[in-house]
């Protein structure tokens, strides 16, 4: 694992934030976490329940 290397101003700022209770900046994010190219959609009232479902093709019709 990779060292983390931040400034004694950027170690403050994410302590004050952690402290507060307030979301870390997002340039932290990639310092922090690493460049994880994960993406997740995330909504009111989303489960983590999976389910397979059929849907029909859509037919696209060309003038020719």
């Amino acid at each position: 694992m990779a060292k983390i290397e931040l400034t004694e101003a950027e170690k403050r700022e994410v302590l004050e934030c952690l402290e507060k209770g307030k979301p870390l900046d997002d340039r932290f994010r990639f310092l922090l976490f690493g460049d994880k190219r994960e993406v997740e959609l995330v909504w009111n009232g989303k489960t983590s329940q999976v389910c397979n479902v059929v849907l029909p093709f859509q037919v696209i019709e060309v003038g020719v």
